[in-house]
């Protein structure tokens, strides 16, 4: 059996890479990955960028009355030069006009006048003021995004500027999900008594439909071997196959004996974690992944979390494949009988101020769903510790 720590290792070497890439319009680019870097085609700002209402002036001219030779709103290119003696009534985002190396805000002046008249400067302002120098931001040619991250609302709004439209991204995996047990009804039916209703297979779904994934439902697979057989085997046109149930060694688990006849390399099977002890891990020809994880809700939230979702993200060409790992301060008393398992139990995070608290739950075990809906993070207790007092300070895996 393998450490959580071996196991994620194990997983990471077989997991290829994203290389299939597409190009797609940025209207269509949130929540995908950029497949590689993107330069600037011009300077930003492109131009001597003003950033206050005023007049633009000669500096060393000082206070006093100017003439005003030119009026230039956002969006227009000044056509005379500034001198000595004269100013130009500018608006934001406007080019500087040659000549003048500053801007001073109207609220310093006399207010605005038409073209033609006097300007009254109120006080002396400082070369280089109130306007951005071009390329202060970024040189034509620069790198201003890498490949791995994905677009959100500041890298659409880049993409935009520097004219990266449409952009290069890497193509999505596919997922199937599929459950097993003859036990399972649909969550619309009310189940009769040795009945549950399957929320493993739609948990599983929520949880690879947040990563920007939309994965497709193979149903349930009663526990018949025919029936499972036949299932893993449709399964296995899809990049990752994730089957909840079936993956222990009971009468009935079949999942791991079809696995093995549709041409998965099981390379993984059991972990010292709980919970979740019983995961699976296989590569198929082709760049096909599979994952078995129990039928117990929980378990099966978990184990996603911890392997599922870096696999899933390192196929999706991200960089970071990890989710946000934070030192916190355990507000109870946590003991168990036993510390052979790194155990995860969830807990609520709270940001106290100088760090963070986790806050333990009302928690009866794998099986006790309704506790995920209270809690923001799993916190790590270690193999053989099974005494963590209040005040004990470990890691949290935050997941939402």
């Amino acid at each position: 059996m393998k450490l959580v720590s071996e196991a994620k290792q194990i997983i990471d070497d077989h997991i290829e890479p994203a290389t299939l890439i597409e190009r797609t319009p940025i209207t269509r680019a949130t929540g995908r990955i950029l497949a590689g870097e993107v330069k600037s085609d011009i300077d930003l700002p492109p131009f001597n960028r003003v950033s206050m209402d005023g007049y633009a002036v000669i500096s060393s001219d000082g206070p006093g009355e100017y003439e005003v030779i030119e009026y230039v709103p956002a969006g227009a290119v000044g056509a005379k030069t500034v001198t000595p003696g004269h100013v130009t009534r500018i608006m934001t985002g406007a080019p500087l006009p040659d000549g003048a190396d500053a801007v001073i805000q109207v609220e310093k002046t006399g207010g605005f006048v038409d073209v033609g008249e006097k300007a009254e400067i109120k006080e002396q302002i400082k070369k280089g003021k109130n306007f951005s120098p071009k390329g202060e931001d970024v040189l034509m040619g620069d790198v201003v995004l890498t490949g791995g991250v994905v677009i959100e609302a500041p890298e659409v709004a880049t993409l935009a500027t520097v004219g990266a439209d449409p952009v290069e991204v890497f193509r999505q995996p596919t997922v199937a999900i599929l459950s097993t047990g003859d036990e399972l009804v649909a969550p619309n039916e009310k189940p009769k008594p040795g009945q549950i209703r399957d929320s493993n297979r739609f948990s599983l779904f929520s949880q690879v439909a947040l990563m920007g994934v939309m994965p497709t439902l193979l149903g349930v697979a009663r526990d018949n071997e025919a029936e499972v057989d036949a299932k893993i085997a449709e399964g296995l046109s899809y990049d990752f196959l994730l089957v909840s149930g079936g993956v222990s060694a009971g009468d009935k688990d079949f999942v791991p004996g079809a696995l093995a006849k549709s041409g998965y390399d099981i390379k993984l099977y059991k972990v010292r974690v709980k919970p979740g002890k019983p995961l699976v891990f296989g590569v198929a020809d082709g760049g096909r992944y599979v994952f078995g994880v129990p039928g117990n809700p929980v378990s099966g939230m978990v184990i996603f979390e911890l392997f599922i979702k870096p696999a899933i993200k390192k196929r999706q060409g991200l960089i970071v494949t990890e989710n946000q790992r934070v030192t916190a301060t355990l507000s109870e008393d946590f003991k168990r009988k036993k510390g052979a398992r790194e155990e995860y139990i969830p807990v609520k995070l709270k940001w106290e101020g100088n760090g963070y608290t986790a806050e333990r739950l009302d928690y009866h075990g794998s099986a006790h769903i309704h506790a995920m809906t209270h809690a923001n993070a799993l916190l790590k207790i270690p193999i053989d510790t099974t005494e963590a007092l209040a005040g004990w300070v470990g890691e949290a895996i935050i997941f939402r």
